[in-house]
């Protein structure tokens, strides 16, 4: 980040060098560091939240100016642009607050480009009006709505300038309706529906166009019916349908815009709702919604789905309960949870649904409003805030759904999230120098919404919660946000308060944290009549204790001396003297001269000979030289004022312009200071503390040096009586100490001979342990032998163990083969009684046999003959 600042430092630095010597180093300087911002990938540094970044960018508007067209460095600048422009914040910058788009579109017009270089610059244009907002009409609109219609109709169907001058044209036209009046009135308008009817036969994303640019063309005429707005919707889900099926997201979002855009179209809303076919695209749609759908598809779906809940249509009823799951899944996302959320809003706002199908929602908002994480970008601020209020809408709708969330929520958790909000960009510190926080709301219109500028508009806001606007301003500034975010906080306890007396203690304790008083104050201030009604109810209802009520004061006293407009005169007027000196011949334009003075009487005297000859019917002296010159006059009255207008227009939209950036940086200029200020403030307060601090440590310390010194006297009488003890003992020590002398010189005798002792002593005892380090030895070997000797009675005693399990085993075997033996034994005993039986019953049957042979053979009847 650091070395990407000092990449931007390093440019203005030559920049302002090339800027007044026109040196070439410099300019080499500038091509290179254009060429390094261009491949930096952190896109933070690129948002204009800064004087030094607002700088950087009215640098490169310069270079794009008619006198530095031609240089090598306008289109580095646009080559820069369209890489910076993939950060979305920094692109609705650039569209919204630096002004760009005029600018790039009066180099694409000016500059003699070639093909590649054309078709880069107008996807830049492409990128930079998506959701612009024109007001009113604009010189540079009246330029290049003619030059792109020219392309459209030169070009064929696979030329590469067609698609990005159809989306331009689309985007300039979307929900811009001075852009579909010039639109109306060009006069090639023939040619151009011509080619777009040729254009149906195209893939679907030209086809989506063709027809979206073809109901521009025709919006302000009746030729618009049935047919044809039907045939736009089949396109519409067509294009959504394959967008969703292939992954592609540019194609699904531009079909939401144009959907959002027919409904918002009230001289087409019965044509709208005889639309058939909601139900079958929907369903199929929501067929193709599964979890691991990107998020920018999820995105887009979800507020398609928004839309077609909003016509309330008899097809789309059914398919409510399958909405409600798909929409459920996302809720938890960061990205496409607002989408998310506004389908749920729009649901409750049905009323279709029952208190049981949220069940499952309130576990998941249970677990959303108690981050574990810190909050940190604008995008979980968004998120947060739609939460907040898809719960106030809930408890305000159903009374069941209330007294759940009420009862299911923990109190506990929303202290913990306000101050989670509140440390994100420190607002709750001062003012701080966001870019865009000075930017008045009421010259932001809101998404979808057309300046009204006649009764009979073909164009408004269609009719959808208040609450969508509120949580989904693409313009509003983190300081907005995060005053938003802090509202609904504030108004969801308040009301799950009237069912659990545990949130109204939470509310207290919420209104007491330093700087709630002035995000509520801020809040009041905005254009968002929403959030201006929950912050008057929550500051007017008497529930601010006494103690949040100094900040309160405070708070709008500072809101008061930072309002801008009470300024606006003032910085108008500096603007205009500023500018006094630099468009010197653009203040001058006047009402042009329209005809002679000799001539001017011509044309006076042949109208009042027309008119007195109008009255008596007759024309008798006036001749026809008269009129003709009359009429020649005329036209050339009208052409000269026309071309005057054009250039009284240009200027004026030069002089917006340049009055435009001068706001802005007077604006940021100003919130720094009052950041700077605020600093200084905290500093001065924070020094006045720590003095204070250092006065009582000082007089602490001089209480307890007085007190130490009182003790040190005390101590010191005491340690001088100790002193005249000790001399005294020190003498009678030393009257001791020669008596012990003597002693000492008869006991160094009886030291020696004990010495000498000692040495004897010493000899013997190492003839000692010599001879024990012997028998150590000897006690070793044996301890060796022994431990060998362990070793082969445990070998012998596993091998009789063995020998054992052996043993154990085989007379398990006998006594099974003795068991074996026994009944086969006495199944051989059975067997032979059974022979035994056989063999008799053979036997029988043997003499049986033999009786029925021999009587068969005769002989029994010659046993019974008498005579043999």
């Amino acid at each position: 980040m650091g070395t990407e600042n000092l990449q931007i430092k390093n440019f203005l630095h030559y920049a302002n060098k090339f800027q007044h010597g026109k040196i070439e180093k410099n300019h080499m300087q500038l091509l290179r560091h254009l060429q390094i911002l261009s491949m930096v990938s952190d896109m933070e540094i690129f948002e204009p939240t800064s004087i030094e970044t607002l700088e950087f960018y009215l640098y490169l508007e310069q270079y794009l100016s008619p006198t530095n067209s031609t240089s090598s460095l306008a289109y580095k600048v646009i080559t820069l642009l369209a890489h910076v422009c993939e950060s979305k914040a920094v692109c609705s910058a650039l569209r919204d607050d630096i002004k760009m788009v005029p600018i790039i579109s009066n180099f694409f017009l000016n500059s003699k480009l070639s093909r590649d270089k054309s078709l880069k610059t107008l996807y830049l244009i492409q990128k930079l009006s998506y959701n612009i907002k024109i007001v009113q009409t604009e010189a540079w609109v009246i330029k290049l709505v003619p030059h792109l219609i020219k392309i459209i109709i030169d070009a064929d169907l696979g030329d590469d300038l067609l698609i990005p001058a159809l989306h331009t044209v689309a985007n300039l036209c979307r929900a811009n309706r001075p852009v579909l009046h010039w639109l109306h009135a060009t006069g090639n308008k023939k040619a151009l529906l011509q080619k777009l009817m040729d254009m149906r036969t195209a893939t679907i994303d030209i086809r989506l166009l063709a027809t979206e640019v073809m109901f521009y063309t025709q919006a302000l005429l009746p030729a618009v019916d049935a047919m044809s707005t039907h045939y736009l919707l089949d396109t519409v889900f067509a294009a959504a349908t394959n967008g969703l099926g292939e992954n592609n997201a540019p194609l699904l979002r531009h079909a939401t815009d144009v959907f959002g855009e027919l409904i918002s179209c009230p001289s087409i809303e019965e044509y709208i709702r005889g639309y058939e076919r909601y139900g079958e695209s929907g369903s199929l749609l929501l067929g193709l919604l599964v979890h691991d759908t990107p998020e920018p598809l999820v995105e887009a779906v979800l507020e398609l789905l928004c839309f077609l809940l909003q016509l309330e249509h008899q097809h789309v009823l059914p398919l409510t309960e399958e909405i409600f799951s798909k929409a459920g899944l996302w809720l938890h996302s960061e990205s496409c949870g607002t989408a998310s959320v506004k389908v749920l809003q729009s649901l409750s706002n049905s009323g279709k649904l029952n208190s049981e199908h949220w069940n499952d929602s309130i576990n998941i908002l249970k677990v959303l409003l108690s981050p574990k994480e810190s909050l940190t970008n604008s995008g979980q601020l968004h998120h947060l805030t739609a939460l907040l209020v898809l719960v106030q809408d809930l408890c305000q709708k159903d009374a069941s759904i209330h007294l759940k969330l009420a009862l299911q929520l923990h109190p506990s958790s929303f202290l913990p999230l306000l101050k989670k909000i509140l440390d994100i960009g420190g607002m709750s510190q001062g003012c701080t120098s966001d870019f865009s926080s000075g930017i008045d709301a009421s010259l932001i219109p809101s998404s979808r919404q057309i300046p009204n500028t006649t009764t009979t508009s073909s164009f408004k806001t269609y009719s959808s919660p208040s609450s969508f606007l509120s949580v989904n301003d693409p313009r509003a500034s983190v300081s907005q946000l995060i005053s938003q975010a802090v509202v609904m906080v504030l108004c969801v306890v308040k009301l799950l308060g009237s069912h659990n007396a545990e949130f109204m203690l939470e509310f207290t304790q919420m209104l007491n944290i330093p700087g709630v008083m002035k995000h509520l104050v801020a809040t009041t201030r905005t254009n968002n009549t929403e959030f201006v009604a929950r912050s008057i109810t929550l500051l007017s209802e008497g529930t601010v204790p006494k103690e949040s009520l100094m900040e309160l004061i405070s708070a709008a006293q500072e809101a008061n001396a930072c309002d801008p407009s009470l300024q606006d005169q003032s910085t108008s007027n500096n603007a205009i003297s500023s500018l006094d000196h630099t468009n010197t011949n653009t203040m001058r334009i006047q009402s042009p001269v329209l005809f002679s003075p000799a001539c001017e009487e011509g044309v006076d005297d042949v109208i009042f000979r027309l008119k007195s000859a109008m009255d008596k019917m007759e024309l008798r002296d006036c001749t026809l030289t008269d009129i003709i010159e009359l009429y020649e006059c005329k036209v050339a009255a009208l052409v000269n004022k026309e071309a005057s207008l054009h250039n009284i227009l240009t200027a004026s939209d030069a002089l917006n312009h340049h009055n435009h950036h001068f706001l802005l940086q007077t604006r940021v200029q100003n919130d720094r200071l009052r950041a700077l200020l605020y600093t200084r403030e905290q500093l001065l307060q924070q020094t006045k503390q720590e003095k204070d601090d250092i006065e009582s440590t000082i007089s602490q310390m001089i209480e307890s040096a007085n007190t130490h010194r009182e003790n040190f006297r005390i101590e010191k009488t005491a340690l001088e009586r100790q002193k005249t003890e000790v001399k005294r003992e020190v003498a009678s020590l030393k009257d001791s100490l020669d008596n012990k002398d003597d002693k000492i010189s008869k006991l160094q005798k009886q030291l020696s001979e004990a010495g000498q002792e000692v040495k004897n002593l010493m000899k013997l005892n190492k003839e000692e342990q010599e001879r024990s380090h012997k028998a150590m030895e000897q006690i070793q070997k044996f301890e060796e032998e022994l431990k060998r000797r362990r070793r082969e009675l445990e070998e012998l005693v596993r091998d009789n163990q063995r020998v054992e399990k052996e043993k154990g085993k085989l007379r398990d075997e006998i006594k099974e083969l003795e068991m074996l033996i026994r009944s086969h034994e006495e199944s051989m005993a059975a067997k032979e009684t059974e022979l035994e039986e056989v063999t008799k019953k053979y036997q029988e049957l043997k003499r049986l046999q033999d009786m029925i042979h021999n009587i068969s053979s005769g002989k029994l009847g010659n046993m019974f003959d008498p005579g043999k």
